[in-house]
């Protein structure tokens, strides 16, 4: 079933640049040409106030560019037109993620540096996955989600690509889930990120240099707690200051994350105050996003390094990621990796026709169709029980 699903082939691949590139890319200085791309590609007036923000944010952007020769501009912006592509996000961009990303794109090229990107993830397999708590064939999809996203850069760039995993399981433990259950998928991430690299570099000849980088590594815990605390008023001020809506999407993120019986049981509460700790965590979780960055600012803030994200970042929250890319898991997915579970679709012969990766509501709703094949590569079955018997779906 595997043998031939660890060759990257991008040669069929369209590029269709948007306005945004085309402005770019374009050598006149022509204003007018630029407002109208932009214009028709937002279907608005020429003169909307829309269209006029967009075309300073690529005057800015162009003025940027002016320091590269043509070689390496071009090439930038094929990069650019890549990271960018509605194919793998399914959204368009925040500007500061895109004006973020062409300074990263711009420092690397002038200085010949590695570009760096960095995916940020909960680090853990949510207690509702029935993969819980290691990794499956989600986590699988999505690396090579994100090898198929980048194999343009990874073999075209000659001063090298980074791909940093970054792990936020200290985070999780807020939500009352036991720490050894969060390490087996620590252990479980490792292993699977060293066979899919072997794997890509037994199919295809390209070494990849993909890491997982733990949060808590990079700081004294202790530390990070101190200034939770520092945090924490000013966090629960922002929850009682929502609106009621506002306040049940916080809630109802929580919820999915809060295990209560867990490193504590709390079965015995009634549901008031099992609320009430679902709602601590989320503030806590806040606490966490903000003290954590602090911590943290010399990783995130490195001139060469791209940060990406799935979709959790998109929700309301106190902290909000607009500094990132955010993308697709996979191409027929949104759920992120680490909340859902990975099933196969197959087609009448038997081959993989999508990857797909279940949220809880999903699993349950396609429960009756799913069904398991026993896994023969054993390099994959020895990573996780999870892997002995790949779930599977037939298309219709």
């Amino acid at each position: 079933m595997f043998d031939n699903y660890f060759k990257i082939d991008v040669s069929n691949a369209k590029s269709n640049d948007s306005a945004l590139i085309k402005c770019l890319r374009f050598s006149t200085e022509d204003t007018n040409l630029f407002i109208n791309w932009i214009a028709k590609e937002m279907n608005l007036p020429i003169d909307d106030d829309k269209v006029k923000d967009k075309l300073s944010f690529v005057l800015e952007q162009r003025a940027k560019l002016a320091k590269l020769n043509n070689n390496d501009k071009n090439l930038l912006l094929d990069f650019l037109s890549r990271l960018l592509s509605a194919k793998f996000s399914g959204s368009k961009q925040a500007n500061l993620a895109i004006s973020l990303t062409i300074d990263k794109l711009i420092y690397s090229f002038t200085n010949k540096q590695p570009i760096i990107f960095i995916f940020g993830f909960g680090g853990y397999k949510n207690y509702n996955s029935p993969s819980y708590p290691e990794v499956d064939l989600a986590e699988l999809f999505h690396m090579k989600y994100m090898t198929t996203f980048l194999w343009p850069i990874i073999t075209k760039y000659k001063y090298g690509v980074k791909f940093e995993y970054e792990s936020e399981e200290i985070s999780i433990q807020f939500n009352n889930v036991p720490q050894a259950t969060t390490d087996r998928y620590t252990k479980t991430f490792k292993a699977l990120l060293k066979y899919f690299t072997d794997k890509i570099y037994q199919a295809n000849g390209v070494k990849l240099d993909y890491n997982l980088i733990i949060a808590r590594d990079l700081y004294t815990p202790q530390d990070l707690y101190n200034r939770m605390k520092d945090y924490h008023d000013e966090m629960k001020a922002t929850y009682n200051n929502l609106s009621n809506e506002g306040k049940e999407i916080w809630f109802k993120r929580a919820k999915t994350n809060f295990l209560v019986n867990g490193t504590t049981d709390y079965s015995n509460l009634n549901e008031e105050e099992i609320n009430k700790l679902i709602i601590e965590a989320r503030i806590n979780n806040e606490c966490f996003l903000a003290a954590d960055y602090e911590l943290r600012i010399n990783f995130w803030e490195r001139p060469n390094a791209i940060s990406l994200f799935g979709t959790w970042g998109k929700s309301p929250c106190a902290s909000p990621t607009d500094g990132g890319l955010h993308l697709k898991s996979t191409a027929a997915s949104n759920t992120d990796f680490w909340i859902g579970t990975g099933i196969l679709l197959l087609d009448k012969n038997n081959n993989i026709s999508q990857e797909l990766i279940l949220s809880q509501t999903q699993y349950a709703e396609k429960s009756q169709e799913i069904f398991e094949i026993e896994n023969t590569d054993n390099l994959l079955a020895n990573i996780s029980d999870n892997f002995k018997f790949l779930k599977c779906i037939k298309k219709h």
